[in-house]
């Protein structure tokens, strides 16, 4: 039986929730259902924005929430990533800081802050199906479509400072720009096809698909090394982020930080500053999207060593790549403190996935080259 509390008024409409819905997304569909601004039903939704759509609000703010719409409070916290994904934290760098350091802007948070894919717009409102945003756009690693590889945005496409907002339109969610009243355009034939990319894109695609499945602690698939559980695939991504974000090797390499600079992994943006210059002081929650994209394309990249260059169609900057790239020219960047910490955690990988880098180390001893 649900309890209600009578001090809390309660809303004329309550959509259920998906099983698979993200908090935000059924937070959003409630508003617009009952045709009232996110202010007044939720005045602590700038704290969840495009920066925090993975934080918990609070269990304050969730029997609140319940009371309102009806619903017990067990159905909306089972919607919380954490208990989507219940692998959630092997990924240290998806943790929301306490404090973060980028708060949402409210402006933006009132209307739209929710990641739009226009595919997915334009198939579902001519359904009447019920557009909702999946548990995979809250987590932090999703910058594109996990139905059709899309980017997805914040802007209206047309002109492109619209501010969009979300509707409610014969008991489903529609979107809209409030400057130019666009709206998904109808697909033809009533259905799109998935995108298909390749190079950057397509390695970025693969590896936000893994991240999501190893995080509901399914295992990947073997394009990466073969066989491999969720919590191995999960410690090698969080452990080459740290390595990626160590001072030794992208300070130290400058300009020639291959993996984040001159080999331009992502062709949306080319920004003047290196990747380490521009997210040095801040968590990866707050960073912009393609810092993002650059770094997880990175991680994708090194994952697959030799193989990423078919993948990508290119060769590096500098260095001609051995069988035991890219270890044999990251490791000596590494300051000696740094080295030791990643040759730790390296003993926690799966073998096909340490050999490269024991192998690398291993000729750099017997080259006469010092020990780590």
């Amino acid at each position: 039986m649900v309890h209600h509390d009578c001090s809390v008024p309660l809303l004329p409409f309550a959509p259920r929730p998906f099983a698979d819905e993200l908090l935000s997304s059924w937070i959003y569909r409630l508003a617009a259902a009952n045709h009232v601004r996110l202010s007044t039903l939720f005045p602590e939704l700038p704290a969840m924005s495009r920066y925090r759509l993975n934080c918990d609000p609070g269990q304050e703010i969730i029997a609140r929430l319940a009371a309102m719409s009806r619903l017990p409070q067990s159905a909306l916290q089972s919607l919380l990533l954490p208990n989507q994904f219940p692998n959630l934290s092997l990924l240290t760098f998806l943790q929301i800081p306490k404090r973060p350091a980028v708060l949402g802007d409210e402006n933006s948070s009132e209307y739209f802050p929710l990641p739009l894919c226009i595919d997915c717009a334009a198939e579902e409102e001519p359904c009447h199906r019920g557009l909702y945003w999946q548990a995979e756009a809250g987590l932090l690693t999703t910058l594109l479509c996990p139905r059709h590889g899309t980017q997805v945005g914040h802007s209206c496409p047309r002109c492109v400072r619209g501010q969009l907002t979300v509707i409610w339109n014969h008991a489903c969610l529609i979107v809209r720009c409030l400057r130019c009243a666009w709206r998904p355009p109808r697909p033809p034939n009533g259905k799109l096809a998935p995108t298909d990319h390749s190079g950057p894109l397509h390695l970025l695609f693969r590896l936000q698909c893994d991240i999501a499945v190893t995080l509901r602690d399914q295992a990947p698939s073997h394009f990466w090394c073969g066989p491999i559980t969720a919590v191995q695939f999960l410690r090698v991504v969080d452990d080459l982020y740290w390595l990626l974000r160590t001072p030794g090797i992208s300070a130290r390499a400058g300009k020639k930080f291959t993996f984040t600079q001159d080999f331009t992994w992502t062709s949306w943006y080319r920004p003047s500053r290196t990747l380490f210059t521009r997210t040095q002081h801040w968590p990866f929650s707050a960073w912009d999207s393609y810092s993002k994209a650059e770094v997880l394309v990175a991680i994708a990249a090194t994952i697959l060593g030799n193989r990423a260059f078919a993948m990508l169609g290119r060769r590096p900057y500098y260095l001609k790549p051995t069988a035991k790239y890219p270890w044999d020219w990251i490791l000596p960047l590494l300051r000696k403190a740094s080295a030791q910490e990643f040759m730790r955690r390296v003993t926690e990988w799966p073998p096909a996935m340490r050999l490269p880098v024991t192998s690398a180390t291993g000729e750099r001893a017997r080259k006469g080259s010092g020990q780590f």
